[in-house]
Formats: C-alpha cells, sequence, structure tokens
C-alpha cells in the first residue's frame, strides 16, 4: 500500500491528539446514530430493524434514484482549473493541479472523486478528503484520499473547532489525523456546527412509514392471505386462562408488520373473522406517494426529475430538466468550489492564483439549432471568434480570419455620425431682386421672339 503522508508526517496517527480540553464531544460526533422503521429506541424487537444512513440508501429506491441522480450529474460535469491573469482567467493544463484532479489517486478520475464526496454529502451531510503528500510540507499534495464518513469521529476544544479527525478506515484501528491535512465538504449546522446534517435525518419519520409500508406489502404477498382477525370463544364465561391463551396465540401470530397474512389455530369453540384492511382501503398507495414527494422536497427534486411522470408534460420537463442545471445543482457545486479554494487552494502558495470551476456550457446549450442561434449572435456581435465558435462544437479551427473578432454593422451607423456637424456652411441665400429708383422691384426685359430658359430636370 502506499504510504501516506501529510505536512507533519505519516497521514495516520495511532496516538490520541493532546491538549488541554481536548476531546470527543457530542457536538462534534461523526457517525450519525442509526435510524429504525418503526420509531422505537427502545431495546426490544424492534432492534433487528436499526439500520444505517448507508443501509438505509441502498434499501430505498426512491432515496437511492434522487441521490444518484444528483452525484452522478455533478460527478460528470467538466471540472476545469484556471490561473488568474489579472481580471481574466486562464485554462491551466499539465500543472500540478491540473494532474491532482484528474487523478487524484491511484487508478481513480476526477469522477470517482467527486462521486464519493457528492454520495457522502447527500447520505451523511459531510464529506472528508486527506490531502496526501508524496514529499515535504513545501510540497502540495498529490492525492486526494477519500475518507468514509460512516468510520470518522472528530475531536477539538469544548465549544472550539474541529482540529483533528479519527477514522477506523484503515486496519481497524483508531487512527488520527489533523483536520487541516483534509476538505471538510458540509453545510453548517443550524447550531452553528461544522458538521452538517444529513438529509436522511430531516426525512426520519418518512422513511420509516416508506420502510414499514415495503415490508407491509411484502409480507401481504408472502403469506396471501388478510393480515387481522376477530377472534370470537363461543363460550358465554370464559376463563382468563382460556382469553390468555388465545390472546397469546394471536399476537404470536399476528404481532408487527412481518407477519401479516400468517395463520393462526385455536381450540374448539374459537372462530376467527378478518378484518383487515387491504392497500387501498388504508391509501397505502397515497401515503408511498407522499413518501415520494416528501424526499423529493427535501433534495429540492420536482417529481419529473425523480422520473414520476403523473403530472408531467413536455413543456414542463423540458423546463424541469434545465432547472435541475441551473437551479438544483448549482448550490452544491458552489459548496464544493468554495470549499475547495479556502482548503486546498489558498494554503498552498504554488496554487495562490489558482481556483476551479465546474462548467455547465454542455448542459445548458440547449438543442442544436438553439445553439446554432447563439453561436450565430456570438460571432456577428464580437462576442467569440468563428474559430472560438467551432472549438465549442469540437470542430477544428480554421485560422487566419476566423481568429478575429468581427462585428456585423452592415445595416447599423454610430449613433454620433447621425448627429449634424455643427461646422458645416450654411446653405447659400440668393440675394433679394433689385430695385428702381421708385422703390419698384426691377423686371427683366424678356425678347419675346427668343426661347424660354431651360429648366432643370424638366423634360423638353
Amino acid at each position: 500500500m502506499t504510504t501516506l503522508q501529510t505536512a507533519d508526517g505519516r497521514l495516520l496517527r495511532a496516538q490520541r491528539p493532546q491538549g488541554t480540553g481536548f476531546q470527543q464531544s457530542s457536538g462534534l460526533a461523526g457517525p450519525f446514530s442509526p435510524m429504525w422503521s418503526d420509531g422505537s429506541s427502545d431495546n426490544d424487537a424492534s432492534d433487528a430493524y436499526l439500520k444505517s444512513y448507508e443501509a438505509i440508501y441502498r434499501s430505498q429506491p426512491v432515496l437511492a434514484g434522487v441521490i444518484d441522480k444528483l452525484a452522478r450529474r455533478i460527478a460528470t460535469l467538466p471540472l476545469v482549473a484556471y490561473e488568474k491573469k489579472g481580471q481574466t482567467r486562464k485554462v491551466v493544463e499539465g500543472d500540478s493541479l491540473d494532474t491532482l484532479l484528474r487523478t487524484p489517486m491511484p487508478r481513480r478520475s476526477t469522477v470517482h472523486l467527486l462521486t464519493h464526496i457528492f454520495q457522502s454529502l447527500l447520505i451523511h451531510g459531510n464529506a472528508v478528503v486527506a490531502k496526501v503528500r508524496t514529499g515535504d510540507e513545501e510540497t502540495p499534495p498529490s492525492m486526494l484520499w477519500p475518507l468514509n464518513w460512516a468510520q470518522l469521529s472528530a475531536y477539538g476544544p469544548i465549544g472550539g473547532t474541529i482540529e483533528w479527525w479519527s477514522t477506523t478506515q484503515f486496519e481497524g484501528e483508531e487512527r488520527f489525523i489533523k483536520a487541516e491535512d483534509t476538505l471538510h465538504f458540509a453545510w453548517v449546522a443550524p447550531s452553528g456546527s461544522e458538521i452538517g446534517v444529513s438529509p436522511l435525518e430531516k426525512l426520519g419519520v418518512t422513511i420509516r412509514l416508506e420502510d414499514a409500508a415495503q415490508r407491509h406489502q411484502t409480507s401481504m404477498f408472502r403469506n396471501g392471505v388478510r393480515p387481522s382477525a376477530a377472534v370470537t370463544i363461543d363460550d358465554p364465561n370464559p376463563r382468563k386462562e382460556k382469553l390468555d391463551l388465545a390472546s397469546t396465540i394471536i399476537r404470536q401470530a399476528h404481532g408487527g408488520m412481518d407477519k401479516s397474512g400468517s395463520w393462526v389455530f385455536l381450540g374448539a369453540n374459537a372462530k376467527v373473522t378478518p378484518l383487515s384492511f387491504n392497500a387501498v382501503e388504508v391509501e397505502l398507495i397515497q401515503q408511498r406517494k407522499l413518501d415520494r414527494e416528501e424526499i423529493g422536497m427535501v433534495y429540492d427534486m420536482p417529481g419529473p426529475l425523480m422520473g414520476d411522470f403523473e403530472h408531467a408534460t413536455f413543456a414542463n420537463v423540458t423546463e424541469m430538466l434545465r432547472s435541475l442545471y441551473r437551479d438544483v445543482i448549482p448550490p452544491w457545486t458552489e459548496l464544493f468550489v468554495q470549499t475547495t479554494q479556502v482548503q486546498l487552494l489558498d494554503p498552498e502558495p504554488a496554487w495562490l492564483k489558482h481556483l476551479v470551476r465546474f462548467t455547465f456550457e454542455d448542459k445548458l446549450k440547449g438543442a442544436p439549432e438553439e445553439q446554432a442561434a447563439v453561436d450565430k449572435s456570438d460571432v456577428e456581435s464580437g462576442i467569440r471568434t468563428r474559430d472560438e465558435a467551432r472549438e465549442s462544437r469540437g470542430l477544428e479551427p480554421k485560422k487566419g480570419a476566423a481568429e478575429e473578432l468581427t462585428a456585423n454593422v452592415n445595416n447599423q451607423a454610430l449613433l454620433d455620425s447621425l448627429i449634424e456637424d455643427d461646422d458645416e456652411e450654411e446653405p447659400v441665400v440668393p440675394p433679394p431682386p433689385p430695385f428702381g429708383p421708385q422703390g419698384s422691384p426691377v423686371v427683366p426685359v424678356v425678347d419675346p421672339n427668343s426661347a424660354p430658359p431651360a429648366v432643370k430636370g424638366r423634360r423638353e
């Protein structure tokens, strides 16, 4: 196995962290308590249904569908490293950050890292990744190693921030790592704690109802008869022992969801009358639809995005698919970007001018005819060159004039050119006719035998 190093030596230290008032706090506890399907926390038969958050994710199809859809779509978005150049930014390729993002672990790609982070966030509300170095503490991290949240605990001063994490992920023994050698992704809890709240915690009642409904329907189909019954004893004065015996037999045969539909045998003079409700009578189908809607509300996923097309139309499905990348996914990607900036890039001198961003262009560019209209508008307005538009389509650049920004101004003119020039000469006004001695205008004498003067523009 690769020797994992951090800035201060071994990644996993066998010694418990030392410090005054330094201990594991309930407010900073890493793993969340498990959940149970019937809502009971007593130490009784209900403990047989205790489930961790990961087990709930594995057993609930609606929940798994929502988490997988979000995690996989985010993980397949292009993640690009940039270097800031004044007011602009330039894509970097081949440097240490770009290499780390493309291969965060041996034989693992960016997709694997992002899938782990966002699955853990969507299930546990938290995700932790260790920064691994192969050189000294001045060398930037060369690996990002995912840590299993279910095996983590947090340590820190009471009322303070997390300073150490411990994990039993490696060799089953508790090992420790400094918080500064990790990336911790989480939404801040309402209490202000760094430990985020799992979405499944908010869905506690919903998941219990859904789990109970699944087990009830499974039992109904497996046993094949109606689940409950009324027991009548043909004895006007039955002894207490007889009543207790009948009650015990019924409870043992029908107690709990998982015994729905089982048979019961009683002694003489006893009659069983089925009284159970079927799935329609108890509105079980409506309840399961409500469970699905509540899961969608917590994860901000409307019905059509979850595969529920009961009230879907072509128009609203198209708009919701756009909304997925415009409204639903961006908050999660922004959480990743800002956490990475603060906890990974800013502490490293070699990466001070670097940043990472997800690109949504491929998902939001629309149908081919819509994209063609956008390209045409960008090129004609001088926003992009023709080669840049070609490269966005995966086509080879043409060079030459295609590398220049152009603008379509054939039918346009600058506003200033339409304003009248103040220096332009005034039009020449002909002088008034001359006047005679008595003040009357002098009328020129025209020879009647001569031809009239030609008039410009007049046809002869």
